[in-house]
């Protein structure tokens, strides 16, 4: 009679499908965390290069817009000047807040020279304004309009500079000698020039929108003009 084998056979030690799917399941978990994480620190790095763009922007332009005020400039004599005379030299603020938008602008006559002028270091009449976007409604670029030619008013000509884009709104105030505030300014009305000047610009910066500000101090603020003879 044949005994019995009392020897024992391991039992298999392959995965069960439960197991396989609860290791696929945890696998997708994973993998779905590490993408979201690597997408959104991509995202948040793209989104900190725009804002660092839309500042270093905001600083040039600043920073070219304070040089310009603050060699606005006047004749400093005590003669007696015709109106026609008096036009030669202009600083001019308009207001325009049409639709809740600031869209000021800005013209005056300054000495300064940013290396495009066709008759460097002259007296030249720059402007500041904003043209609105053709395919963007509401969205501006930021211009500069530079003429060295002597001319009476307010020029149509001149070089014209493209400063920023992305511009959303542009504010400009007039602080006087009595550090009374003014949304205009008429060189021909007031016969001297602000003390001070304060440029806000509003800039698109993704979602939302960024503003900088700075105040310009005119050297020549203390002259004034005596009234044009009739």
């Amino acid at each position: 009679m044949r005994r019995r084998s009392s020897r024992s056979y391991p039992k298999s030690s392959g995965f069960t499908l439960l197991e396989l799917l609860l290791a696929i399941a945890i696998a997708a978990v994973i993998i779905t965390t590490v993408n979201f994480a690597f997408f959104q620190s991509h995202k948040n790095i793209e989104s900190v290069g725009a804002q660092r763009e839309v500042y270093q922007t905001a600083r040039i332009v600043m920073d070219r817009m304070i040089k310009d005020l603050t060699c606005a400039y006047l004749p400093s004599d005590d003669r007696q000047m015709t109106e026609d005379e008096l036009s030669l030299y202009r600083f001019v603020g308009v207001n325009d807040n049409t639709g809740e938008t600031d869209r000021d602008s800005l013209t005056f006559t300054t000495t300064t020279d940013i290396g495009f002028s066709k008759a460097p270091g002259v007296v030249c009449e720059v402007g500041y304004y904003l043209k609105e976007d053709e395919e963007r409604k509401g969205i501006y670029t930021l211009m500069r309009r530079e003429d060295p030619t002597p001319h009476y008013g307010i020029t149509k000509a001149g070089q014209e500079l493209e400063i920023a884009e992305g511009i959303k709104a542009l504010n400009i105030v007039y602080i006087d000698e009595n550090t009374q505030e003014s949304e205009e300014w008429d060189l021909l009305k007031r016969l001297t020039l602000p003390r001070q000047v304060k440029v806000t610009l509003t800039m698109e910066s993704g979602k939302e929108d960024v503003s900088f500000s700075v105040t310009a101090s005119l050297v020549l603020a203390g002259i004034r003009l005596l009234a044009p003879q009739g």
